[in-house]
């Protein structure tokens, strides 16, 4: 019996897909805690972030911008993300993001712009997990899909 091949195509359609899915149980749950009377955010919070810290693990050697900037959009979260590189630097990287798989699902399940926001914000404390694990790393998002840009920018500093 011989392997499968698949196209890039059908590898990114089915990685989006399971980060839908993961969307979806996201907001499940956390719609889940506050039905429950629990603040979702600080359920979140601490959850997300630490999921972050455990990915930052996959990280080598980050020691500026550039280097965490290059492994935040290594292997599938190139493709799954539409993710670019718009500027490297040692002090100072900039990625962006053309698609969220997640922001579509939210949509799929009929959440309001708010609700959307809300979401990803929460689902940021992963990434802000991940820079946490490095001295120095700071993150920001001047721009966001789920706010209706046209891309989520990150922009990445060493300080």
């Amino acid at each position: 019996m011989s392997e499968k091949k698949y196209t890039e195509e059908e590898l990114t359609t089915a990685i989006r897909g399971a980060i839908g899915d993961r969307a979806t149980w996201f907001y499940l749950l956390l719609k889940a805690v506050k039905e429950e009377g629990i603040d979702p955010d600080k359920i979140a919070k601490k959850a997300i972030t630490a999921y972050g810290k455990i990915k930052s693990k996959n990280f080598k050697d980050v020691n500026g911008a550039n280097d965490f900037a290059t492994q935040l959009v290594g292997g599938v979260t190139k493709c799954a993300f539409g993710a670019e590189i718009a500027a490297v630097g040692d002090k100072k990287s900039e990625l962006k993001f053309s698609h969220c798989a997640l922001v579509e699902a939210w949509k799929q399940l009929g959440c309001s712009k708010d609700e959307i926001v809300e979401l990803c914000r929460m689902a940021n404390y992963g990434d802000f997990g991940i820079a946490s694990s490095f001295d120095g790393i700071e993150l920001d998002f001047p721009k966001m899909l789920s706010k209706g840009d046209e891309c989520c920018h990150v922009i990445i500093t060493k300080k």
